[in-house]
């Protein structure tokens, strides 16, 4: 099995309906479908792949290994590698060069907690939580660098590329990729906020992947180095910012760290930065519609790969007591949570956009039929539970299957609040109500 056969086994894997929390061991897992071939198991067991390889970081030892690691590359080399997993070589490489400039910027320090979150560092962002490595791999191959500067899943980036070979070189292809996005960047009208460049990369389709999140990804590698950063808020070529300064936004609908919450296309590229990092490579303006071809062509890189593959579209069976019309109370719907695993929710009545709905007993192979409902609610082990959901006609994998059913029976007293949620979110929230799945 190759590389691009592992992700596809690893994709179909970490899908959101496969997610569930344990609470035994107070850590999110993925549970594998029952369709996955055992021979493809097996191979991944062989490479060291299975999902749910759980570590459990230690600050102290998570940096010791980061200055080790990084200490065996060279700025320039790390910069390459950057430049290389643009395109011909994995998105993995990408994380070479701020895992570089974190180890020489960052100081020895000891675990400092987080004002309002004792878990993590408020140096440098290590958090003390559970990982699944193999989960780490699969977003370093398809998905750019860790956020936020994650010292552990920078470390395990660094373990990878240590055993992945030689360090890869940028291709001619590579090179010019690179330089066009520092076209689209400079040629961005002033003020864009990096929404709109993130944007305006998609459109350009400078990486081999379709998603928008990839060229956000790549934003926020390049501000945290220091080519996209601001005075107030340098990357790590001008000088150190511990997790806390980085996490300060100029308003909560910011999602991106610092520098690139407080970066526009106004401030432009930080050329000192540039210079200091990629000094022996041509950073000059090109043509972008005079683009060169592909090298490698997008099918056969690992992503463009990886996209061409295709789940199987499977239609769900229509009820004949479904009826038609908008969710109201007394429907009752079958929630697909995998490939052979549902359950059923009540509506007990709607608000506005949103139906309040629980869960009923009983768990089965396939969509049930009105025949099968068990009209008993399903509470949590702390109690009953109830939530409000939006769009619950509108999502795959969720069809109703009968109306006019009377209220389930319960002995438990109405739950004292009652979230808000999506309905895509059923299938991960009904892990708390079925622990037995998992």
């Amino acid at each position: 099995m190759d590389f691009i056969e592992q992700l596809w086994t690893l994709k179909q894997i970490y899908q959101n309906e496969n997610a569930y929390y344990d609470p035994s061991r107070k850590q999110h897992l993925h549970h594998i479908p029952s369709n996955i071939p055992a021979e493809k198991l097996d191979i991944l067991k062989q490479t060291g792949r299975m999902p749910n390889q759980i570590l459990y970081p230690r600050h102290d030892e998570i940096w010791d290994a980061f200055y080790t690691l990084a200490d065996t590359w060279t700025l320039s080399e790390a910069a390459d590698a950057f430049i290389a997993g643009l395109w011909s070589a994995p998105f993995l490489w990408q994380s070479a060069l701020n895992a570089k400039l974190l180890s020489l910027a960052t100081p020895r320090h000891a675990f400092t907690p987080y004002q309002g979150s004792s878990h993590t560092c408020t140096i440098c962002g290590f958090q003390e939580k559970a990982v699944d490595s193999t989960l780490q791999w699969y977003r370093r191959m398809t998905d750019g660098v860790p956020l936020d500067g994650d010292p552990t899943e920078y470390v395990l980036a660094l373990r990878e590329m240590d055993g992945a070979g030689p360090r890869p070189t940028p291709t001619a292809y590579d090179l010019w990729t690179f330089r066009a996005i520092l076209t689209v960047i400079r040629q961005m009208p002033a003020g864009s906020r990096y929404s709109k460049v993130r944007d305006a990369l998609h459109r350009e389709k400078l990486l081999p992947a379709s998603r928008k999140g990839t060229a956000c990804s790549l934003l926020e590698a390049l501000a945290l180095a220091g080519i996209l950063d601001t005075p107030d808020h340098p990357g790590m070529a001008a000088r150190f910012t511990s997790y806390q300064e980085r996490d300060i936004r100029p308003s909560i609908r910011v999602e991106a760290q610092a520098p690139l919450a407080w970066w526009d296309s106004s401030m432009g590229i930080n050329e000192t930065a540039l210079k200091k990092i990629f000094g022996a490579i041509d950073c000059s303006s090109v043509s972008l519609t005079d683009r060169p071809t592909p090298d490698p062509l997008l099918s056969r890189t690992i992503t463009g790969s990886l996209q061409k593959q295709r789940f199987p579209h499977r239609r769900l069976p229509s009820s004949p007591d479904a009826g038609k019309g908008p969710a109201q109370a007394g429907d009752v719907y079958a929630v697909r949570i995998q490939n052979d695993v549902w359950v059923t929710i009540y509506c007990h009545r709607t608000e506005e956009k949103y139906v309040v709905i629980e869960y009923l007993d009983g768990i089965f192979t396939e969509m049930p039929e009105k025949s099968q409902i068990i009209s008993i609610c399903r509470p949590r082990s702390d109690g009953r539970w109830q939530t409000r959901v939006s769009g619950i006609d509108k999502t795959t994998g969720i069809k109703r299957i009968a109306r006019n059913i009377p209220t389930p029976r319960t002995e438990l007293p109405e739950p004292d609040r009652i979230p808000f949620s999506t309905a895509s979110s059923l299938k991960n929230l009904a892990w708390w109500c079925f622990p037995e799945l998992s």
